[in-house]
């Protein structure tokens, strides 16, 4: 064996073929976490929504991720971060299963680590509440 390394080299996402590729139902490649679209929409129910990247997509809503707020110490814990059923089995049918699960896995974790601002989250979190208690107060009062 020569001196070569036993790494495993990362591929350059542009690189990667369309067959190694996370796809969408609707037929949109997905070649790396940060090309989710992510919206913040459901905010009463601390959740995130993870949509695919194409505007025009049949499914829209590829995932989620959910989270617990401990209001005392001012903290956010993920709760649960998953995709729907239709995009795993899709692309388990695929890639087969281990390979789509590990990818899948993979943009999770990028998803929840790097592509979310939890500070951002946070600070809506805590003015809505602050806001919900004056009007609160504010009604109470009158």
């Amino acid at each position: 064996m020569s001196g070569e390394s036993s790494k495993v080299k990362e591929v350059p996402p542009e690189e990667i073929p369309e067959a190694e590729l996370i796809q969408c139902p609707c037929g949109r490649f997905i070649k790396a976490p940060s090309e989710y679209k992510l919206l913040y929409l459901k905010k009463e129910q601390n959740e995130i929504d993870i949509l695919c990247p194409n505007d025009v997509c049949y499914l829209r809503e590829l995932g989620f991720v959910k989270f617990k707020v401990d209001e005392k110490r001012k903290k956010i814990m993920l709760e649960t971060a998953a995709f729907y059923p239709p995009f795993v089995t899709w692309n388990a049918a695929r890639l087969g299963a281990d390979k789509a699960h590990n990818i899948l896995k993979q943009h999770l974790r990028e998803i929840v680590t790097k592509y979310i601002d939890w500070n951002r989250v946070k600070e809506d979190y805590f003015k809505r509440l602050e806001e919900s208690k004056a009007k609160s107060e504010e009604s109470s009062s009158s």
